[in-house]
């Protein structure tokens, strides 16, 4: 048995609904995920993983609370804000749900640090909504065979998909470099962020990645939902591999932060 008695009465009513049972717990509680961000989209995403019951989450964010970010962030008090993101929602979960490891990862995504941060875990899901940081995330979790989520919200649009997750026919899993057409489609800078739009799409990737480490077949791999909440409209896109793109991944390796366009921060004195 790997959950104790306090877990079984802790999660008895995830565990009594239909197809769930106690061994669909568990393999949330033995899931080892990775999340990159914990801001707008990144906080909805990391509480509702630890109220699940997923056993390990790392939470790699070197940012602090801002004032101005609450109203996304529900996650934060105001007496954290200037204080370290990673750190703060680690608490904050442990102080919901004693039963899930959090791990705070106080550095930035770039070329150096990433091939380390993916060592244990099984899955990534990338909230930074930052393009650098999604090419490397991209880039690194096809050279470790890692299966990774990525999402982005603009005001009232959202997308996310899920990229080199294994098709029940053994078939090849689109990247995120593939569905790059498609996301453009859905990226709008106007100024401005709603702060129920993220919630609203982290829940939804969190129901995907439960559904995903459960073995639900029809879920989240290989499909990209695109989401406009303001005429209440999802539509799903089917992803195609781009072989050849894939293959020159692979050659190629993780790149330079330059070629990523990616700004190096330094690293975090805490």
């Amino acid at each position: 048995m790997i959950l104790s008695e306090k877990e079984i009465q802790h999660f008895k009513h995830p565990i009594a609904v239909p197809g769930m049972g106690v061994s669909m717990q568990e393999k949330l509680k033995e899931a080892r995920v990775l999340v990159v961000g914990a801001g707008g989209l990144g906080s909805p995403v990391v509480q509702y993983l630890s109220a699940s019951g997923v056993g390990v989450i790392g939470i790699a964010d070197y940012g602090v609370i801002n004032d101005e970010d609450m109203h996304r962030q529900p996650i934060y008090q105001m007496q954290d804000i200037r204080k370290h993101k990673a750190k703060m929602a680690a608490s904050r979960l442990w102080a919901v749900n004693p039963y899930t490891k959090h791990y705070p990862i106080l550095m930035q995504v770039k070329p150096e640090t990433i091939g380390m941060m993916l060592v244990g875990f099984d899955l990534v899901i990338d909230c930074s909504q930052h393009a650098p940081t999604h090419l490397v995330v991209n880039d690194a979790c096809l050279v470790h065979n890692k299966p990774y989520i990525i999402g982005e919200v603009h005001n009232w649009v959202a997308w996310f998909g899920g990229f080199n997750m294994p098709h029940p026919d053994g078939s090849t899993a689109a990247s995120y470099r593939c569905a790059l057409p498609i996301t453009e489609d859905y990226r709008n800078f106007d100024a401005g962020a709603i702060g129920a739009t993220h919630g609203a799409t982290g829940m939804q990737i969190v129901c995907e990645v439960v559904k995903y480490l459960m073995g639900v077949q029809d879920g989240i791999a290989g499909k990209l939902y695109g989401i406009d909440y303001l005429h209440n409209t999802t539509q799903v896109h089917t992803l195609q591999p781009d072989m050849a793109l894939l293959e020159n991944i692979r050659t190629a390796g993780i790149l330079t932060a330059e070629e990523y366009g990616l700004e190096i921060v330094p690293d975090v004195e805490d």
